[in-house]
């Protein structure tokens, strides 16, 4: 049994280990804490601290202050907040940060171990159930399912929890923003009424959400396809090892080795 395995293929799909430049983490989880954590296959931590922005924001009027105050209605803005709700996001919205931040730092210090270990992984489950495996995907056509609706993306790249996790949460902020329904009226010539029927608190949400899925949609159709080339390599240079093999010319991942 390897040491530090590159990835884990199960019934949900691929996990695996992977270089990411930690101020990219940040990034994303200060755009949404948690899916700094999504993006380094840390789903526990992604899944509640994704769930707390969602509820603790919605009790706090945060998007809705902030909306308010993009629209020059500071002391609207101020009134609106509930002070007993936004110290705690606060500090919850800071450690999610902070803590995406380190374990990149962790995660890349492991993605360098778990490489020159070389370990061999997985690259299919047969279950009752379901049938998955490594295979090659096309991260464009990932990222355009996700563009399209969040969470379709994933489930291209065979991650059956994010995926439906996120279809599900993107149903409740179409439902509760009114966005689609603001987007019939706006194509039928009702621009007053489209723009009325919008609810801030729950429309901010939904750039984060939509480019963080197409990103990590992206990102994990690559890692298969890398893991792929990967796997490739060490089958036939156990299988041929007196053949000197140069397999899909220069590997693409040494880009990111630092």
């Amino acid at each position: 049994m390897a040491r530090r395995p590159q990835a884990l293929l199960t019934q949900d799909g691929l996990s695996c280990l992977r270089w990411q430049d930690p101020k990219i983490i940040m990034w994303w989880s200060i755009s949404f804490p948690g899916f700094g954590h999504f993006l380094m296959h840390q789903f526990i931590r992604g899944f509640l601290l994704s769930a707390w922005e969602v509820g603790i924001n919605t009790l706090a009027h945060v998007n809705e202050a902030i909306a308010y105050s993009f629209s020059g209605q500071f002391q609207r803005a101020i009134d609106v907040m509930e002070p007993k709700w936004v110290f705690a996001y606060a500090i919850v919205y800071l450690f999610a940060i902070w803590d995406s931040y380190v374990k990149a730092i962790e995660s890349n210090r492991m993605y360098h171990l778990a490489k020159l270990e070389n370990a061999r992984f997985a690259t299919a489950i047969i279950k009752p159930w379901t049938i998955t495996n490594l295979s090659q995907k096309r991260p464009v056509a990932a990222m355009a399912c996700s563009f399209f609706f969040p969470g379709l993306g994933q489930l291209y790249n065979n991650r059956i929890g994010l995926g439906f996790y996120g279809v599900f949460w993107w149903f409740i902020y179409m439902a509760l923003s009114h966005s689609h329904e603001s987007v019939y009226l706006l194509l039928t010539g009702k621009l007053s009424e489209a723009n009325a029927i919008l609810e801030p608190q729950w429309l901010l949400f939904m750039p984060s959400v939509i480019f963080g899925a197409m990103y990590d949609a992206y990102m994990t159709a690559r890692d298969h396809n890398r893991l792929f080339r990967l796997e490739q390599k060490q089958f036939l240079s156990e299988r041929y090892p007196h053949y000197r093999l140069q397999l899909f010319g220069r590997e693409k991942e040494s880009i990111v080795d630092h």
